[in-house]
């Protein structure tokens, strides 16, 4: 267990990281009561949002703890209510305008007040522009999934302060009313690449095609970095230029996507920068190439190839681009260009086919996924299958900010659903949120439970990260299970008619977890958790072994737990808890059962937990 990382504190820290500082409870109570506020839950861990309440206005809301060691460092307001009030407040009095000044002193009274006061159009103008009426406030914020909590100022502008709730995450936050544009953080859904452009998978520089292979110096690398780098490493490797012959040291990637020799490229600089200044004193009438294309109105002579202004030209497909002279000669007619990337366009159907799914089957004309590419800026009309709803809006908006497959039921793009069919189909419905409203990935403030596609009666909760990554059905799995376990498996269904393998229980209490029961039987309606302890794998396991029987204890499930020869007991005191050698040369997993079963009868004579009276457990081996 990691210690708390305050010299003067030795006691187990909350939480736990690899190289980060990391505290206990006790020191995190003081660094939140240092930050002016209260705690109004346990806390909940390190990157997770913690119900506070501020000790000086009393607004409650949710932060990180990594946000309020921040603000404690740089002396600033951790209340987000006390420093945006401040903030405006100053920001106020500080307004450039005198006209500006005398709308904010009267923004203290209503639209009426003030138009009584200063009856003008500008006014009128300012006002209408400036306040947000309470029906436009509520329309805002539940375009953007927010609930109104409180709102500190009588007239409401853009720069207002209030306190919002999260209807997905139900998070509380102070905001300005501009601010909540963007909506909650937890409905970000930004994608890892550019869909025309997706990350490439890892590949070795010697198995690539770059031409950077040409300029590694072998003398000065050995060979293991050779076969072992990759395109895309930061590493720093020696080069050799294959035209001047220099040796330097520059970066694997740089190298990969565009090699280069600094002299080189010093030299190219410098006579780029000679070529410049002689375009700009070389009439146009000296250059063949754009005198032969040259349409202007105005004299090649006295027009320079260094000049800015736009001239009109014809190239030899028949093209009449307005261009600057120098910019024709370095790179050419830009229709010509164009004609060369539009045969490379990359489509709405083929770069972004669950978009172009939604494309409305009648209201688009001509305008087809097919011919229309993945970052248009046109509008155009969107059907969701999943309620009906249609609306307009840009093919390249679609695919920003938070990406949403639906706006009506806040579904999103890229959801699990989308990516992996069959393991949404193992999505509880009793989870808080559909398939379609997470990413595979996706940090959620809960445990997901799923449903066994096998046996619908094997229901466990998992990460969803676990799952995305290939996590199963810890009762059907039979990776990671002994054969001897296994065997007690079946013994447990022979004698008890039923039993369930690896299922995962989870704990109650202040320090609840998830643990995985080896074998688990229900009897007179209660679990009864069978661990088997194997010698060789639970050897040095004695700590984590009275854990976890202790939290299965705590959580009301009796534990039994079959040690092989060679493990001490465990010293673990408890009426519902018993302990049975067993042999690993000559395993008897049906009399073992058999012996459980006995221990057990006066539970299925008398359910229910077991009386205050019971017999403690020996400490020694049955």
């Amino acid at each position: 267990m990691q210690e708390c990382s305050t010299s003067t504190c030795s006691n187990s820290a909350a939480f736990s990281t690899r190289t980060k500082p990391a505290w206990c409870r006790d020191c995190i109570g003081e660094f939140i009561y240092n930050a002016g506020l209260r705690a109004d839950e346990p806390f909940p861990g390190l990157r997770a949002w913690w119900l506070t309440t501020c000790l000086t206005c009393g607004v409650q809301a949710h932060y990180r703890l990594e946000h309020i060691l921040d603000k404690n460092r740089s002396g600033e307001k951790t209340c987000r209510a006390c420093f945006l009030r401040r903030w405006g407040t100053r920001n106020d009095t500080s307004l450039l305008s005198t006209f500006e000044r005398a709308i904010s002193d009267l923004l203290q009274h209503t639209p009426e007040q003030i138009l009584e006061a200063v009856p003008t159009d500008t006014v009128r103008d300012s006002l209408s522009s400036r306040q947000w009426p309470m029906e436009r406030l509520m329309a805002h914020l539940d375009a953007h999934n927010f609930d109104l909590v409180r709102v500190f100022d009588e007239v409401i502008t853009s720069s207002t302060v209030m306190v919002t709730k999260c209807r997905a995450c139900q998070k509380l936050a102070v905001d300005r009313v501009s601010d909540t544009g963007w909506g909650c953080t937890c409905s970000r859904n930004t994608r890892a690449s550019v869909p025309s452009t997706p990350a490439a998978a890892k590949t070795f520089l010697t198995d690539s095609e770059s031409p950077a292979l040409e300029w590694w110096d072998h003398d000065r690398n050995d060979e293991t970095t050779l076969k072992t780098v990759t395109v895309r490493a930061t590493r720093l490797c020696h080069w050799i230029c294959p035209q001047c012959s220099l040796r330097f040291t520059a970066k694997v990637r740089e190298m990969a996507l565009a090699p280069s020799c600094p002299d080189c490229r010093s030299r190219e600089q410098s006579e780029w920068r000679e070529t410049l200044a002689r375009w700009d004193v070389t009439p146009v009438s000296e250059v063949p190439e754009l005198l032969a294309m040259w349409a202007d109105e105005g004299s090649p002579r006295e027009v320079m190839v260094g000049d800015s202004r736009l001239r009109r030209f014809r190239c030899d497909s028949g093209h009449y681009p307005r261009i600057a002279p120098g910019r024709l000669l370095d790179s050419g007619c830009p229709h010509c260009r164009g004609k060369k990337t539009a045969a490379n366009k990359k489509w709405l159907a083929d770069t972004l086919p669950e978009i172009a799914g939604q494309w409305h089957p009648t209201r688009n004309g001509k305008l087809t996924p097919q011919n229309v590419v993945w970052d248009s800026k046109r509008t155009v009309w969107w059907l969701a299958k999943c309620c009906g709803h249609e609306w307009q809006e840009s093919v390249r908006d679609r695919d920003k900010y938070q990406r949403l497959r639906c706006p009506t039921c806040r579904t999103i793009l890229g959801s699990l659903a989308w990516q992996s069919p069959d393991l949404a189909a193992t999505w509880s419905p009793v989870n808080p949120v559909s398939a379609w409203h997470i990413r595979p990935h996706a940090t959620l403030t809960f445990t997901p439970e799923w449903v066994c596609p096998i046996n619908p009666a094997h229901v466990w909760q998992m990460s969803l990260s676990s799952r995305s990554s290939g996590g199963d059905c810890p009762e059907c799995r039979e990776a990671g299970k002994s054969r001897v376990e296994l065997a007690h498996y079946q013994a447990a269904i022979d004698t008890f008619g039923q039993a369930r393998s690896g299922a995962i229980l989870r704990t109650t209490g202040p320090a609840a977890r998830s643990w995985t029961a080896d074998i688990s039987v229900e009897v007179a309606g209660r679990t009864v958790v069978i661990e088997y302890d194997g010698a060789y794998w639970h050897a040095d396991k004695s700590e984590v072994d009275e854990r976890k029987s202790r939290d299965f204890l705590d959580a009301g499930y009796p534990v039994v737990r079959l040690r092989e020869d060679g493990l001490p007991p465990l010293p673990v005191n408890h009426p519902e808890y018993r302990e049975f050698g067993v042999l690993s040369t000559a395993p008897r997993p049906a009399e073992v059962m058999q012996k459980i079963q006995a221990w057990l009868a006066p539970m299925a004579r008398y359910p229910g937990p077991a009386p205050a009276h019971a017999a403690a457990v020996p400490t020694a081996h049955e």
